[in-house]
This record gives structure tokens, sequence and C-alpha cells, in this order.
């Protein structure tokens, strides 16, 4: 029982002792420790948001296809073209991308064309 006390003691201590110095960096670092988020500012939008994180599926479905342009599964095949064209022409094999995300950005593209008139 006094060992148990004991160690309350301690926590209460180190937690009292963390306080006071979060306390103190917080103070002294106020614009540092809350940083605000240009993007959203500015673009209306948290950072990274928009894009695709990646872990692709086994069979490509019209979610993560219209995940991966950056468009929904409703979007004109005008839209699509738009964000086919902007994602190759960043991530094209000769001009450094890969060569599976350039596949998987034209496979994108054909699942969600498929069906639709242009």
């Amino acid at each position: 029982e006094s060992t148990a006390k004991s160690q309350e003691g301690a926590n209460e201590d180190s937690s009292g002792g963390d306080s006071k110095a979060s306390g103190a960096n917080a103070g002294s670092g106020t614009k540092e420790g809350k940083r605000e988020n240009f993007f959203a500012k500015f673009f209306n939008l948290s950072v990274g948001s928009k894009y695709y994180e990646g872990g692709f599926e086994e069979q490509m479905t019209r979610k993560e296809a219209a995940l991966i342009l950056g468009v929904r599964e409703s979007s004109t095949p005008k839209r699509i073209k738009e964000a086919h064209r902007k994602l190759l022409i960043l991530n094209h094999p000769d001009t450094g991308g890969s060569t599976y995300l350039a596949g998987k950005i034209n496979e994108a593209k054909e699942l969600l064309l498929k069906g639709k008139k242009a």
C-alpha cells in the first residue's frame, strides 16, 4: 500500500513537472506551437486532402479511379480527360515519372470513361 502511494506521488510530481514544462514551452513558442494552415487559408482545403494516398486495389473500382484522378465518379468526360492529362503530364515516364503510376492513371481514365459518351 505504501509503495502504491509513493508511485502515485511520483506520477503526480512527474505530470505536474510535465505540465509546467509544456506550459513554459507553450508560453515562449506560441507561434511555433500553433501553426497556421497556409493552404487551407488560401485554397480553402487542407493539405493533401485532394490527393489519393495510394494502396491500390487488385481490381480497380470506379471509386478508386475517381480518387486517383481527383474527380467524382459522376464527372463529365471532359473533366475526367482534363484531370487525366494534368496527372499524366506530371507522372509521364518520359519525364522521369513511374510507368506503374502512368498505367494506373490511364486505367482510371478508361474505367471512368467506359460507357460515357464523349
